[in-house]
């Protein structure tokens, strides 16, 4: 639901123009090549699990049963969290089980005792491309290519330099957006990569 939320969020300011970008927005050239860009790659997986084709019953043998539900109301999304490592995923889904978002991040502050009872290993926070939490916006950009968006943003309660690609162009069976956080520091701290658009 706050995936949802957030991506909804900055595709509205997208469509709305650039008059409301950021000045060192970029934006690809819908008319270079289908919208993708040159040398541009996608990503297929963050956590090993892959938007639009995995399942949470897979996620749950691969990452335990310590995961919980935000609200009752948001049956939807499943958040296992680590207090040692500081590392929370989330996963929605569909309600056959099939995940479409997968999103990961490197907690801002030690959570309260008892509120996490997940252990992630370090690997859940890497794509399948090799791109990690703790990189580098030109790390990110070295693999991926040209960025879809580009510039300021806040997440939970601090700013942060948001990057997000489109991969519209590797057809719709494949993951279609990978979100990305990095905090003052110039380190990646979230990642998120979504079956489709919102």
């Amino acid at each position: 639901m706050c995936n949802k939320l957030h991506a909804l969020g900055w595709l509205l300011a997208l469509a709305m123009g650039s008059a409301v970008l950021p000045a060192s927005a970029r934006a690809q050239d819908p008319s270079s090549s289908a919208d993708h860009p040159p040398g541009n790659v996608n990503e297929l997986t963050l956590a090993g699990l892959r938007p639009g084709a995995s399942r949470i019953s897979a996620a749950i043998a691969r990452f335990g049963r310590h995961w919980r539900h935000p609200t009752p109301d948001e049956a939807d999304l499943y958040i296992w969290c680590d207090a040692r490592n500081r590392l929370q995923l989330s996963l929605e889904a569909k309600p056959d089980g099939t995940i479409q978002v997968v999103t990961v991040d490197r907690l801002w502050d030690a959570p309260a005792a008892g509120a996490c009872g997940a252990t992630l290993p370090e690997e859940v926070g890497r794509t399948g491309r090799g791109v990690r939490l703790g990189d580098t916006v030109a790390r990110l950009d070295g693999v991926y290519g040209h960025p879809f968006f580009d510039g300021p943003s806040s997440w939970d309660g601090h700013d942060v330099h948001f990057v997000v690609f489109n991969f519209s162009w590797a057809g719709t069976d494949k993951p279609q957006i990978l979100e990305s956080s990095f905090d003052d520091a110039g380190k990646l701290v979230k990642l998120t990569l979504s079956a489709e658009y919102y």
